[in-house]
């Protein structure tokens, strides 16, 4: 089929290739428009014309080689997973690029020419098994309706066995007797302007594994993620996406005895939310120890010179306890947080549960907290046992920004966020709710292959490039999930003033207004 625009459009689509793609909402800068079908390089939702179901990247298109789906949008949700950006490559030709992650286009898996091979989502290459020809439906009245071709083979790509159910993967497949058949057609509906920048997914590899409660410094042009896993574990990276694991803080959980003591520590505790901050010229990580549901729990600091393990001054020294909570206390001393504020003073944010989110002063000279200042902040209450918790302050333009994880780990994690002039609140939602009331605007929601994101962080790169970091639980056919795995999201902020991330609800729609 085609074979003369096949040969014609060969040169142009090396062309293309080799001068695009390099993110979102560079349009015209960075690629020059094509008359054709569609509106080239806008987004789009791929609907099947017999089912009404869309083209979906499955595990949000994180995983190398997912499979692409057939599942149900949700125009309010409007999942990134189900949008596509289409780009043209001649006037009825498109690459389909899938806007959950970063660099990742529908293609046939591993370039087959057999009917049947699956669809699956791959980085940009150059080749025919990623550019796809549409062919309006004569039968239908609405003009974008189309039988999408793969340029390798010709094949129509169709949903397996051309069955309607949900979650089924979808394949190319030859042409059946006549046409005609609804299961072959898509309805390609527009949802935005391509102008629109979205906050997609990295496309993170290598160790990615085992990466709870993560937070990212970029330290010297190297990436040193802190994890809460033994004696806090250290991965680090050149590129923010390929990461390694290069060595813990501690040798084990309880490297100290004070630790293990039942009134200076926690007997049989681990450690968990690691946090890593520069105050002055020293390294500061702030991690918790505690049992699950316990109240019994102790935040303690350890601190270094520089964060390279080369470097011949390379030491984490055990500066011990900075707060302690007991059975019957009315707050719980784990997630620490620090955020140093416009005036340079440091503060600990704190708690989970019980009371909810507290903070109080950090004298920067100990490090520790400021025995001059006594006073507990009240940030957001606690909503029995549905958070918030892990609590994370950054600032950004006016505000202070609260970032929480609400719900919980059997119930389903999400996070949220709340903002104050003040770094000691009160924190509003976007909707003027007090966080101690339990106000909080969504800045992620669960998503198929996407799940129990709860302790997230910020992390502002050396350009100002802002991305949300949690860990995500995928979900495998058996029932099982897997480990807890790495995700990063960069950020991109309304005009309003709202943090959005790739799993925002409603995400297009809050950034339609941003160009």
């Amino acid at each position: 089929m085609k074979k003369l625009i096949r040969f014609i459009t060969i040169v142009l689509c090396v062309v293309l290739t080799a001068g695009l793609f390099t993110g979102c909402g560079d349009k015209a800068e960075k690629h020059k428009k094509i008359d054709g079908l569609l509106e080239d390089y806008d987004y789009y939702v791929i609907r099947n014309k017999e089912s009404g179901l869309v083209l979906a990247a499955d595990d949000f298109g994180m995983a190398e080689s997912a499979k692409v789906k057939m599942r149900e949008y949700d125009e309010k949700e409007q999942d990134l997973s189900m949008i596509w950006r289409v780009v043209a490559v001649d006037s009825s030709s498109y690459r389909l690029q899938n806007m959950a992650t970063e660099d990742r286009y529908m293609s046939v898996k591993r370039d087959s020419d057999k009917n049947g091979a699956l669809m699956c989502l791959e980085p940009l290459s150059d080749g025919d098994g990623q550019i796809f020809e549409l062919e309006a439906d004569e039968k239908s009245k609405d003009e974008k309706s189309f039988r999408v071709f793969s340029r390798l083979t010709d094949f129509a790509v169709e949903p397996q066995d051309g069955n309607s159910d949900k979650e089924i993967d979808v394949i190319q497949n030859y042409l059946p007797y006549g046409k005609d058949v609804d299961y072959q057609v898509w309805e390609f509906e527009r949802v935005g302007d391509g102008d629109i920048d979205l906050p997609q997914m990295l496309s993170v590899s290598g160790d990615t594994q085992n990466w709870s409660c993560p937070e990212i410094y970029n330290y010297d042009g190297t990436y040193y993620g802190f994890i809460m896993a033994g004696g806090i574990t250290i991965k680090t990276s050149k590129d923010l996406r390929e990461w390694t694991k290069t060595g813990t803080v501690f040798p084990s959980a309880q490297p100290y005895d004070w630790m293990k003591d039942e009134t200076t520590g926690v007997p049989g505790g681990t450690i968990w939310a690691p946090g890593i901050y520069k105050i002055g010229d020293t390294y500061c990580v702030y991690y918790c120890q505690s049992t699950s549901g316990s109240q019994h729990s102790f935040i303690g600091l350890a601190t270094n010179t520089t964060l390279d393990p080369n470097n011949k001054d390379y030491k984490w020294v055990d500066k011990g306890c900075v707060i302690h909570s007991y059975v019957g206390d009315d707050y719980n001393a784990i997630d620490p947080n620090v955020i140093i504020d416009d005036d340079n003073q440091p503060w600990l944010v704190y708690g989970s549960y019980w009371s909810g989110i507290k903070m109080r002063k950090i004298d920067p000279d100990t490090l520790l907290l400021d025995q001059n200042d006594e006073t507990v902040y009240d940030l957001a209450a606690a909503q029995t046992r549905n958070g918030p918790e892990a609590g994370y302050m950054i600032k950004h333009g006016d505000y202070y920004y609260l970032f929480v994880a609400c719900g919980s780990f059997s119930t389903g994690y999400w996070n949220g966020v709340g903002r104050s002039k003040s770094v000691t609140g009160p924190f509003l939602d976007a909707d003027g709710v007090d966080m101690m009331k339990q106000g909080a605007t969504a800045v992620n929601a669960y998503r198929d292959g996407f799940t129990k994101c709860g302790h997230s962080s910020v992390m502002t790169d050396t350009d100002g490039t802002q991305y949300h970091v949690t860990e995500y639980f995928k979900t495998y056919d058996d029932g099982s999930s897997s480990t807890s795995l790495l995700s990063i999201s960069r950020i991109i902020w309304t005009e309003d003033g709202w943090p959005v991330t790739a799993t925002t609800p409603g995400v297009l729609s809050k950034l339609s207004e941003k160009k």
